[in-house]
């Protein structure tokens, strides 16, 4: 055989080599777009929600608190957070926590106003600031109705937060 005979079937082959390898990488790269991916790999198919994880995850009731208001410790201005709360417990102890609350207000309110006078206004801004304020609040809110640590509070919530 001439070479020009064995070089053409050599070419022939590297092309379709080079252009099987654009079909896979442009079919693999458009694959993500046109197919849910993480739905494949999902264990509930169809959306349906297991049955186990439904009774697992335990219902909750919001109580709310009320309104606390606060000067923060800024040097040059007078600025103020004042908040309204609301607090997340187990439903099936709502009813005795409504009535631990009102019992405990005052030294709940107290707790709040002791713990966030020492705040900045940098302390209580953003977003950060303001997730940090509920976790604080909440270990708070926990150090006056469970002193013992077995919590039934879920969260506290902010149904207002300004900083002026």
């Amino acid at each position: 055989m001439s070479e020009a005979a064995t070089a053409a079937p050599k070419k022939g082959r590297k092309v379709l080599l080079l252009l099987v390898c654009v079909v896979f990488t442009v079919a693999g790269a458009a694959l993500p777009m046109l197919v849910n991916i993480p739905a494949l790999f999902a264990k509930n198919k169809g959306g349906e929600k297991d049955k186990a994880d439904a009774k697992a995850a335990p219902k909750t009731a919001t109580i709310p608190f009320g309104e606390v208001v606060v000067n923060l410790a800024e040097d040059r201005m007078t600025r103020y957070l004042r908040l309204k709360i609301a607090v997340v417990v187990d439903a099936e102890k709502e009813k005795e926590l409504t009535e631990a609350v009102t019992k405990h207000k005052a030294s709940l309110k107290s707790k709040c106003i002791g713990h966030l006078a020492g705040k900045t206004l940098k302390d209580v801004s953003g977003s950060v600031g303001v997730s940090r304020v509920q976790r604080e609040l909440l270990d708070r809110f926990e150090e006056v109705l469970y002193p013992d640590g077995n919590s039934h509070l879920r969260a506290v919530l902010f149904e207002e937060y300004v900083v002026q």
